[in-house]
């Protein structure tokens, strides 16, 4: 099974060669990991292959190579052994959040809470990982800087406490993926491409503490403010910020990620190496003893965990999930992703992505809500939500529209609790409106019948970028940087005497829309996807 260097898989009676499958989201070494082996073991516990697209759809499909025996499949799987005890040592999950998987443990923010508090707190924040969560004690931690125009230097966590100044930066982080799963068969043909498969939570707003990674860098010999002030060259080669976490899959693949260097010398930049949350050690699950922070970029910048910092002219280039983080043309087929490295030279020309674009969502009332027009009035309907400008851009404007965005009207912008820089506004806004009900369909509801209404926002940042009003202009196969008008249909009653939450059914928070387009069923385990599928 895997003669030839080839890996060579089973799964319900096929045979799969997955060799040139080195796009693999979860990394190749997973791959290596079950050759030979039957997928259905590991499955078992990475449950989100299970939801129908993978071993179902289109995505093995083109890689199945053969058949083998009820016999020998009995004996593939006896003989397929998966140790999880890597997630062992996990922190409890947080019960407040939706989870998208289980392992690597990966949940989002309810959309309904996070207008609730301008900070989002621990248990409400989206937690992202791409292994098990490493365990670090204090005494222990230590992180190593090194690369171009640096001597190498290794400090202790008492030493960025202690010989630096703390600094306090507040910012949104949201995964550059999240509403992928607007994505998902939008065209009615082709899946979202790998996990997670956020839906509209991946997003919070936190005050992280640490010091400047400029300062850091400072100490570890490069003249930074030479740099900035443009009176010294940077070396040659210092284009690119690498960065490695401690947490690793279970064949030692570590997560890495880069940004550009000019970002971590800036001194608007705002980059820290972090080690606090919210005025707290950060949590386990968000990266403790220490993190890196990143405003206004993707939050695959932000790594967890961190263990080394190198000044580069290359960006990460392992297998450890880099290559889902760019944003290719539409006509990119999906198979060209799967197959990464016979594809590189290609693909390698589509920049990571950094800066995210503008985003805003009504986060209440919720999809498939009954509003009650004994309670509220038929005059209007409230709304509110969340927008944050990305990259460093603040808001400038925020529309909302009750028909699907074929009239907007402005939304009332609530004062942030902090004041920002321009260009350094890395955290959100909130946003509310009572919307006027036009006349037309007051009559209706007067009538006693029901109107059924499109809640839509959509902001503009002080670029005056503006979000797209379709998935069609951003479509890209890696489902990144989603951020057209996020709607909510929802349904005024005259009758009802309050107001009816929506059920939550496979998952309590909705794509753009209100509806998936295949069930959202990713804790399944093989055999429930299986008897689903028959």
């Amino acid at each position: 099974m895997c003669a030839s260097g080839r890996i060579v898989v089973a799964f319900q009676g096929g045979l799969y060669d997955i060799t040139n499958f080195t796009g693999h989201p979860g990394g190749y070494g997973r791959l290596q990991m079950a050759a030979g082996g039957d997928l259905e073991v590991y499955w078992a516990v990475y449950t989100q292959h299970n939801r129908g697209h993978i071993a179902g759809g289109d995505i093995m499909k083109p890689y199945k190579i053969g058949e083998v025996s009820s016999e020998d499949m009995a004996t593939i799987t006896k003989s397929t052994c998966f140790d999880d005890s890597a997630y062992e040592n996990n922190p409890d999950d947080y019960p407040d959040l939706l989870v998208n998987t289980q392992y690597p443990y990966n949940a989002e923010g309810r959309l309904k809470t996070l207008t609730d508090s301008w900070i989002t707190p621990e248990g409400k924040h989206f937690v992202r990982n791409h292994s098990a969560v490493a365990l670090i004690t204090a005494e222990e931690y230590r992180l190593t800087v090194h690369g171009e125009g640096l001597k190498e230097t290794v400090f202790t966590l008492e030493d960025l406490k202690t010989k630096f100044k703390k600094v306090n930066i507040t910012t949104v982080i949201q995964c550059n993926g999240n509403r992928r799963e607007d994505y998902h068969y939008v065209d009615g043909e082709t899946p979202a491409f790998g996990p997670p498969h956020w839906v509209a939570g991946a997003i919070g707003n936190a005050t992280w503490s640490g010091v400047r990674m400029r300062d850091v860098l400072r100490a570890s010999g490069m003249d930074v403010d030479a740099i900035s002030l443009g009176t010294k060259e940077a070396p040659e080669k210092a284009q690119q910020i690498g960065l490695v976490g401690y947490d690793h899959d279970e064949v030692g693949n570590q997560y890495c990620c880069s940004f550009p260097f000019d970002k971590a010398v800036d001194p608007f930049g705002d980059v820290i190496i972090a080690f606090e949350m919210n005025g707290k050690p950060i949590p386990r699950a968000h990266g403790y003893p220490v993190r890196a922070i990143v405003p206004g970029h993707a939050g695959a910048r932000n790594c967890k965990y961190l263990e080394s910092i190198e000044v580069t002219d290359n960006p990460c280039s392992c297998h450890c999930n880099w290559k889902q983080y760019a944003v290719h043309a539409p006509d990119v087929p999906m198979r060209k992703l799967y197959e990464f490295e016979v594809h590189a030279k290609e693909l390698k020309q589509d920049p990571a992505v950094q800066e995210m674009p503008v985003q805003s969502m009504i986060t209440s009332p919720s999809a498939g809500d009954i509003l009650s027009a004994v309670k509220n009035g038929d005059k209007t309907v409230y709304v509110k939500g969340l927008a944050w400008g990305g990259g460093g851009a603040g808001i400038n404007r925020i529309d909302v529209s009750l028909d699907g965005g074929e009239h907007f009207t402005k939304a009332d912008v609530l004062a942030k609790p902090i004041q920002q820089r321009r260009r350094s506004e890395w955290s959100w806004v909130f946003f509310e409106k009572h919307i006027t009900i036009p006349q037309h369909l007051r009559d209706q509801l007067r009538k006693g019948e029901q109107v059924d209404l499109v809640l839509t926002s959509k902001a503009l940042n002080t670029a005056w970028n503006v979000q797209p009003e379709t998935a069609a202009p951003n479509m890209n196969p890696h489902g990144c940087c989603v951020n057209h008008w996020y709607k909510v249909p929802v349904t005024v009653c005259p009758k009802a005497t309050k107001d009816v939450t929506a059920p939550e059914g496979d998952f309590a928070n909705k794509p753009s829309g209100g509806q998936f387009t295949t069930p959202f069923r990713n804790l399944d385990t093989p055999a429930e996807a299986k008897l689903r599928k028959d």
